[in-house]
């Protein structure tokens, strides 16, 4: 009893203990307000302070009876309500905790038992605004509090969370609270009566019972040994996968069941039913085990041998609440218990030559097993078994040991441990130690690492060789003139040297991490883009294009080339790249050269072409002037007009061969071999050579006609001079056919000469600039040239040559695709 109140009202719910001090309350207020009430009321006022109207010797009492109320909305205590009175008077006699929010305003009064909810903030907390003292909690509480003062609905919460300020701090706390409404007797609310649990002690602790009852069904079911658990009755509660496997019982249906009809086992050498696990368990009360060669009997009638044991599971009391059996399958146990001691013996082989040293201390700290290894790393320490492993090794016991930490947490409290410690002179290793507990104390297994410490400082020194490596190598690539740089997967550039730097203008962190395109801009050529996916995809390229850099816009010479993992998957493309403008400006002029050079060794065969015609003219002119014959003067004028438009005619293809074309054509075969006939066509038949031409291509190809007609020049001319003086044949064909290597269409060109043939000298070094085998005026260019044009027009010159006897002659075969020439 407390102020003559029954502390029974302690073990009520919220919910039931606010309905019995609302009842009353509600008498109280009743009796309060009648005419008792008054006559008391006037006693009080005759003969008692207003203060002495708050009840009770509590420290809220006196706090309530010496408070300035008349600062507040609720006024001075003499001007309080009788059901305020009363309301606060019974809070004040309950040791449950309550807090009362009076008025419109919600001020707050609370009794003992609350104030602790409070802390620091009592007693600050009486007499306040409840929105402004709460506001931490307001936004959540304050609609049921103006549904409870509107309405007059009582609310209840259980295991609510309402984190407080408390403390200097917000504290997460779990409640059990109601708010209540308090009547006055015209029938409206005049205040909130809170009765309140701290309830988050209960809330932690239940949820760590749920956690630990649900990871303890997880350990059951990943179990690897058969686990059943009983009731007191030996009836089945609960089966593991495993359990459920080896029975043939599935879980729903052995739930109930007795033991010994899920669990039916039998000897195998008497074929008896055993004792069931239950009533041994019942009968000795404690761990049991089935005896060897005991054989379970599954639903399904199959047999297998098993290895078992149970436990009494008992309650705090110590009564017998049900068993835990934990069996297995031992089947292939059985059929290798021949080979038990050899087993042993090569088990006890392996720990002895284990590369670990193992050592057993009981729990007097007696080392009672050490294995060789172990010995041989403490051979310095004697015959350590038998003796105190603190007094045979006292250099471990130190300040901060982690031996001594790990030993005596392993040793007392069964917690295991594995870590790194340095052992001091004599034994003077770095030691990586696990230590496990026994039954019996705990066994230690140890490792010299002293020489894994020398290999990580070697591997340090290696890193460090290795970054000096890397700046050695970065100072090679800055070094070289070309472009280098390393590509990622996602066509990221992850790596720059100098030149790449000083050409676009940034450092090398620019670079990192953006495309090519982002580097170069809309201007970045397509094939860029198309050749750095095909080295992404482990083919190697190589090209010639045009980038714009700082120094205006660059030829290059780009090789590709994949980087390929231990796996053989690609992982990156090393980009190099040659700036070759300036030797594009020489092979331009060494074409321009050749071009000229061309024309002066045409100039003869020209003038030859050209003068017979003239002479023809000027011996017709003469005949024409002689004769009296008007029609035999008109047939030798008809003549010579002939032969002057003979002249114009190879005038005018002279003029057209070499002129410079400023973009591609579309030409046929027909066009460009007659175009180089007709400058050719004396010098075959001087040299006594017989033209062939076979023509099976009527696509158009699309090229720089003049650069190709120098090409069919070249090597016409050179077939030529092959032949020359004794004559020959001189083969010209054409076809169209696909690459395969490319799959590209195109028309395929061959000239052909039946000459002596080509050294292997001469062959292998024909496409060489200045590389030549004839006299005076000869360059050595002209082959160099046509392979370069090819090349440009992205083709393909191939040549063939012999020199057997009724068999010699060289071919040379041009690759032209259809649709390829652009610049």
């Amino acid at each position: 009893m407390r102020n003559g109140q029954d502390n029974s009202i302690l073990s009520h719910s919220p919910k039931s203990l606010t309905s019995d001090i609302l009842t009353f309350a509600s008498k109280f207020s009743n009796q309060m307000t009648g005419p008792d009430h008054n006559h008391a009321h006037q006693h009080l006022n005759g003969m008692v302070t207003p203060a002495a109207r708050i009840m009770g010797t509590g420290e809220m009492a006196a706090l309530i009876r010496d408070f300035n109320w008349a600062a507040t909305p609720l006024g001075p205590i003499e001007s309080w309500s009788p059901t305020l009175l009363s309301t606060v008077n019974l809070m004040l006699s309950t040791r449950v905790p309550m807090q009362l929010l009076w008025g419109p305003d919600m001020v707050l009064l609370y009794n003992d038992e609350f104030k602790g909810f409070y802390a620091d903030r009592h007693p600050a907390a009486l007499g306040q605004i409840g929105r402004v003292f709460w506001k931490e909690v307001w936004f959540s509480v304050a609609d049921e509090l103006l549904d409870v003062m509107q309405n007059g609905t009582a609310h209840v919460h259980d295991q609510t969370l309402l984190p407080i300020l408390r403390n200097g701090r917000m504290e997460d706390v779990y409640w059990s609270y109601s708010y209540n409404p308090i009547f006055l007797p015209d029938g409206s609310v005049g205040g909130v009566l809170n009765v309140s649990q701290d309830i988050t002690q209960q809330v932690l602790v239940e949820r760590h019972l749920r956690d630990s009852e649900a990871r303890a069904l997880r350990i059951l079911q990943s179990i690897g040994d058969a686990v059943v658990v009983t009731d007191a009755n030996g009836c089945v509660q609960r089966m593991n996968p495993v359990a459920e496997d080896l029975t043939g019982w599935p879980i729903h249906e052995a739930i109930g069941m007795p033991l010994a009809q899920v669990f039916y086992i039998v000897s195998q050498s008497t074929r008896k039913k055993v004792e069931s696990p239950i009533d041994k368990v019942k009968r000795l009360g404690t761990v049991v085990g089935l005896a060897n060669h005991t054989i379970l009997i599954r639903r399904d009638g199959s047999e297998i041998h098993i290895d078992d044991s149970g436990a009494p599971i008992r309650d705090e009391s110590g009564t017998l609440t049900g068993m835990v059996l934990v069996f297995r399958n031992i089947d292939e146990r059985y059929a290798a218990e021949q080979e038990r001691e050899a087993l042993s013996a090569r088990l006890t082989q392996v720990l002895e030559a284990t590369t670990d040293g193992v050592v057993t201390i009981d729990r007097n700290w007696i080392v009672t097993y050490i294995n060789a290894q172990g010995a041989r790393s403490v051979a310095n320490k004697g015959n350590v078994i038998g003796t105190n492993h603190w007094k045979t090794f006292p250099e471990a016991v130190y300040e901060g040991s982690p031996y001594v930490y790990h030993y005596h947490r392993a040793m007392e409290q069964g917690i295991p441990a594995e870590f790194e410690a340095y052992y001091p002179d004599p034994l003077d290793i770095f030691a990586h130690v696990t230590v496990r507990p026994s039954p019996d104390g705990i066994v230690l297994f140890f490792r010299d690492v002293t020489a894994e410490r020398r290999a990580e400082r070697s591997l340090k020194e290696s890193q460090l060789s290795l970054a000096r490596s890397e700046s050695e190598l970065r100072l090679i690539t800055d070094t070289v003139p070309a472009f280098i740089a390393y590509v990622g997967l996602d066509g990221r550039y992850l790596r720059v040297n100098r030149t790449f730097e000083d050409s676009f203008g940034h450092p090398a962190a620019y670079f990192v991490g953006k495309t090519l395109a982002e580097i170069i801009g809309p201007d970045a050529p397509e094939i860029l883009r198309s050749r750095g996916q095909a080295a992404l995809a482990g083919h190697p390229q190589h090209f010639e294009t045009v980038i714009p850099t700082l120094n205006g816009p660059r030829t290059v010479s780009i090789n590709q080339i994949p980087d390929f993992d231990e796996q053989g998957s690609v992982r990156g493309v090393v980009v190099q790249a040659m700036d070759i403008t300036d030797r594009k400006r020489s092979d331009e002029a060494l074409i321009q050269s050749e071009k000229l050079a061309a024309v002066g060794r045409l100039a003869a065969s020209i003038a030859h072409e050209i003068n017979n015609p003239l002479e023809s003219v000027t011996n017709l002119i003469y005949l024409a002037r002689t004769t009296d014959d008007h029609d035999t003067a008109n047939e030798f004028l008809e003549t010579a007009d002939r032969e002057l438009r003979r002249a114009a005619a190879i005038t005018n293809q002279t003029l057209r061969f070499h002129r410079q074309s400023t973009s591609p054509a579309e030409a046929t075969c027909l066009e460009l071999f007659e175009s180089v006939l007709s400058i050719q066509q004396g010098r075959i038949v001087n040299s006594n050579i017989t033209l062939e031409k076979r023509k099976r291509a009527h696509t158009p190809v699309r090229c720089f006609v003049g650069e190709i007609r120098q090409v069919l020049n070249n090597l016409v001319g050179n077939a030529i001079d092959a032949m020359h003086p004794e004559g020959g044949r001189l083969l010209l064909r054409s076809r169209e056919a696909i690459h395969h290597p490319t799959g590209r269409r195109g028309l395929v060109l061959t000239v052909a000469d039946s000459g002596p043939g080509m050294s292997s000298h001469t062959f292998a070094r024909a496409f060489e600039p200045f590389y030549t085998t004839k006299d005076i005026g000869g360059t050595g260019l002209g082959l160099w040239i046509s392979k370069e044009i090819i090349a440009r027009h992205s083709g393909i010159i191939s040549l063939r040559t012999s020199q057997r006897l009724g068999h010699s002659g060289t071919v040379f075969t041009v690759f032209l695709p259809f649709e390829a020439a652009s610049r």
